[in-house]
């Protein structure tokens, strides 16, 4: 026969909003929308692209490189 066990459970209120970071515990997540009114936390990205290509030894492409490797891709126009 199983025993139920009750626990206190503390509730922190945050005050915080889309964008924002919290860190738990050593991690960090940002603050994003749950597309139904509300908010959710999801792992943050905490390096920077320079911190990736550094990593890998890339580096970013010039917009004449890229257009050259891609050559002429459709664009919605928004950048």
């Amino acid at each position: 026969m199983l025993a139920s066990v009750e626990m206190a459970v503390g509730v922190t209120t945050l005050d915080v909003k889309i964008g924002d970071l919290v860190e738990i515990g050593a991690r960090r997540y940002e603050v994003v929308s749950d597309k139904v009114g509300g908010v959710t936390l999801e792992p943050a990205i905490t390096r920077t692209v320079a911190e990736i290509h550094a990593e890998h030894g890339g580096h970013p492409l010039s917009s004449e490189k890229l257009k050259e490797l891609l050559g002429d891709l459709p664009s919605d126009g928004e950048g």
